[in-house]
């Protein structure tokens, strides 16, 4: 895992917010959030083609390539600050498809609401970390 040797030494060590949940936690909620994306990141594949779909295929994209690149900012580059704002882009573009959907495939907005709530918890999470270190 790429962050597995840096976890122990930098992490852990961290001012962290009292709402930090167990280590188990975080993979537990990111298993069943990138099972939730997959399904969404299918469905927008299949309907790529359709011309109304295919700018909500690359904005899903794109926000996929930014939650890959928020792992090694803030856990390998220790970049608390930018990986605060990265994930606050991460949530826009999130609302953003989300907004997207609504009139037309509803399923995949409510398949996002568990992941943009995370994401906004994250934030949280991250902000303080970034605030008190």
């Amino acid at each position: 895992m790429l962050t597995q040797a840096n976890i122990p030494s930098w992490y852990e060590g961290l001012n962290k917010s009292g709402l930090t949940p167990p280590g188990p936690v975080f993979s537990i909620v990111w298993s069943i959030l990138y099972a939730l994306l997959a399904i969404v990141g299918w469905v927008l594949w299949c309907s790529r083609n359709e011309s109304e779909m295919r700018s909500v295929f690359y904005l899903y994209s794109v926000q996929m390539l930014m939650n890959w690149a928020w792992t090694p900012l803030f856990f390998v580059l220790h970049w608390t600050g930018l990986s605060f704002l990265w994930i606050l882009v991460m949530a826009g573009l999130t609302g953003l498809l989300m907004f997207s959907q609504t009139n037309k495939k509803k399923s995949l907005a409510i398949l996002l609401l568990p992941y943009l709530i995370w994401l906004l918890f994250a934030a949280y999470l991250n902000g303080v970390i970034w605030l008190l270190n």
